[in-house]
């Protein structure tokens, strides 16, 4: 089972992908972005967050839900440390001596760990093991219609310390002016997530677990995403630019096979999304598809979704 989400979100003054700081100021992630004007194409630069970003969150939400009911998050993880048995050092934490075969030190790290299960892992040693990642998020961007009004503006604060007469030398000063950059903009991302490879060897295709601990993981996994999104517990700098704004829109799709719904940044990608489906269910595929908007909320949707994975059998 493949389920995809499409989000659009609004975020009013955030900071939640800064990428540099130069002296006392602070910048906001920027990417080039191709829109339309005038019926010409231009490229102009606007406020995003990276898809590591987002990734890094939702790892964080799947190792509480993880620990909450009992199953195995290495101790790296559980620091949202996620090094991903990188190099023997961090390996070795999780099965030592370290074997010679590929599938055995695959087998160790996932039976060890549920993010590196679920988040993939490159152990870039001899013999080199690389786990894909079974689930997948793309950078937040600005809505396609919406892109020319993103803004990123820099924000003055100033920090105050207090300095007596006595205490004070040369030009120390009392007060810290700085410069944060924050953004503004309807975002839209896509998170997709392949419940059949939990679990399941890359190597061999095989299950590595029993069957009820892979449902066990794959529940977690749905309940992470639906915390994520729930609570807006993603992103950098939200003790104190906590977005103002929230999920305007959110269309999900469960699939018997991998498909992606059409990209959020689109005015019109509900209806693609659905035209799309229909094809695909003139090929005698089932599909589930839920829609949040003015009149269902996100959790309406996403809990839609859980049920109906459960009445699958998926956990």
């Amino acid at each position: 089972m493949f389920l995809s989400v499409g989000v659009r979100f609004e975020a009013n003054v955030e900071a939640l992908n800064m990428v540099e700081t130069a002296g006392n100021y602070t910048k906001h992630r920027r990417v080039p972005y191709l829109v339309e004007e005038d019926g010409k194409l231009k490229t102009v630069y606007v406020p995003a967050l990276s898809g590591e970003s987002l990734a890094h969150a939702y790892q964080e939400h799947l190792a509480r839900e993880a620990l909450s009911i009992g199953l195995p998050v290495c101790d790296d993880c559980r620091r949202n440390e996620f090094f991903k048995s990188m190099n023997k050092a961090h390996l070795k934490k999780k099965i030592d001596p370290i074997p010679e075969d590929p599938k055995k030190i695959e087998e160790a790290i996932v039976k060890a760990c549920v993010i590196e299960d679920v988040g993939g892992f490159l152990y870039a040693e001899k013999p080199p093991v690389r786990r894909t990642s079974a689930f997948q998020v793309s950078y937040a961007l600005p809505v396609k219609s919406a892109a020319l009004f993103a803004t990123s503006e820099p924000q003055l604060h100033a920090r105050h310390a207090q300095i007596n007469a006595s205490s004070k030398k040369g030009n120390v000063s009392e007060q810290m002016i700085y410069y944060v950059e924050t953004g503004t903009a309807l975002y839209g991302f896509t998170f997709n997530l392949d419940l059949d490879a939990i679990g399941v060897s890359a190597i061999t295709s095989g299950p590595i677990l029993e069957e009820d601990e892979i449902k066990a993981r794959r529940e977690v996994a749905l309940k992470a995403l639906f915390r994520m999104l729930s609570s807006s517990q993603f992103g950098a700098k939200l003790s104190r630019f906590f977005p103002v704004g929230g999920i305007t829109e959110l269309v999900i799709t469960v699939t018997e096979h991998p498909f992606v719904v059409t990209s959020p940044i689109y005015n019109n990608y509900i209806d693609r999304t659905q035209k799309r489906l229909a094809v695909l269910k003139e090929f005698g595929e089932e599909y589930f598809f839920t829609v949040a908007d003015e009149n269902k909320v996100p959790e309406e949707a996403l809990k839609e979704a859980i049920d109906y994975l459960r009445e699958k059998g998926a956990f």
